[in-house]
């Protein structure tokens, strides 16, 4: 890393530290703050020392403040406390935060990053044409010229990633013998800078988690389906919804969090 970076870095995290520790320290709401500004820290220092290879800790923890200062400033509801990764009864892993209402309400709020490598898998889009992994009606026009296999790849990846992630909390709702439990509500939120995959990409998901079939104009629909026969995935659909925060690379703050993300209309 060379010197202009790494004071880049630096300047990048002093203000995102300074932004929202000034909002965590007049919130006594969210007690764990300490612990979340300490990992986003660590992650910096990583970076610092290895190089951005290791920059992917860094935004997660970033879009993990993002996340709470959100949930605080949230009024229907009102949340009288947030804890950071609690303890699930019969589950050795956490979920990212849960948030008691003032009306009794408690909410499970798990956050994931989705900012998939650049890797050209060009190879990868030709034998999905050859093999017909898209419906009939749909078709998908990328240009190797123009960063099709890189496109290609962002878009498969993050769509893999959306029913691993949704496979992943329902376990932990399971295993942590959440459900059934009057007023409580998970939620799902998918982190991203706009670029590796859209919104939109995540509402042709949304569709299937909700319905158990697919859109017919949704491209992935076919390939998704070989993939759940294959490996026997059986979903439980007990996320109640799926957010989606847009966050550009260097931005301190989202440019848009929609927290309930519906099927295409």
């Amino acid at each position: 890393m060379t010197e202009d970076e790494a004071a880049w870095v630096r300047n990048y995290a002093e203000e995102v530290s300074d932004t929202f520790r000034a909002t965590f320290q007049a919130d006594d709401r969210f007690p764990g703050w300490p612990r979340l500004a300490q990992r986003f820290s660590g992650a910096v220092n990583s970076v610092l020392k290895y190089g951005f290879s290791k920059f992917s800790a860094v935004e997660e923890a970033h879009n993990e403040m993002c996340v709470v200062r959100a949930l605080l400033a949230n009024e229907n509801p009102r949340l009288g406390r947030l804890d950071y990764e609690p303890p699930l009864e019969g589950c050795a892993r956490s979920i990212d935060f849960r948030g008691t209402g003032e009306d009794g309400l408690t909410l499970f709020v798990d956050v994931k990053t989705m900012q998939p490598k650049s890797t050209d898998r060009w190879d990868q889009f030709e034998k999905a044409n050859e093999e017909r992994w898209f419906p009939a009606n749909v078709n998908v026009m990328l240009s190797k010229a123009w960063l099709g296999g890189e496109l290609w790849h962002s878009m498969f990846a993050a769509r893999s990633r959306m029913l691993e992630y949704a496979l992943e909390l329902e376990k932990k709702i399971t295993e942590g013998n959440l459900l059934n439990r009057e007023n409580t509500f998970f939620i799902l939120v998918l982190c991203g800078a706009g670029f590796h995959w859209h919104e939109d990409e995540l509402e042709d998901f949304v569709a299937f988690y909700r319905t158990g079939v697919h859109r017919p104009d949704d491209p992935f629909s076919k390939a998704e389906l070989k993939h759940i026969e294959k490996k026997k995935i059986s979903l439980t659909r007990t996320i109640t919804r799926f957010a989606c925060m847009r966050r550009m690379q260097g931005g301190v703050l989202p440019a848009k969090l929609n927290w309930h993300v519906r099927p295409p209309q």
